[in-house]
């Protein structure tokens, strides 16, 4: 069970970090304005974390609760 958790917080930290990098990295790249950079840069993290609960939610890992 410990396994299982570490697994999960592991896979669940990749991609986010994996995701939110690109999108930083997307933002800075094409975006010219720094309010607009900041602006992305949260919107794609909270959409990131939007998606990753609910999919982790439909597979029922329950590991943050």
């Amino acid at each position: 069970m410990a396994g299982e958790r570490a697994i999960q917080v592991g896979v669940f930290i990749l991609i986010l970090v994996g995701l939110c990098a690109l999108s930083a990295w997307a933002s800075y790249a094409y975006l010219e304005e720094l309010v607009l950079q900041i602006a992305a840069i949260a919107l794609s993290w909270g959409a990131t974390l939007l998606v990753l609960y609910v999919a982790f939610k439909a597979l029922g890992w329950k590991w943050w609760s």
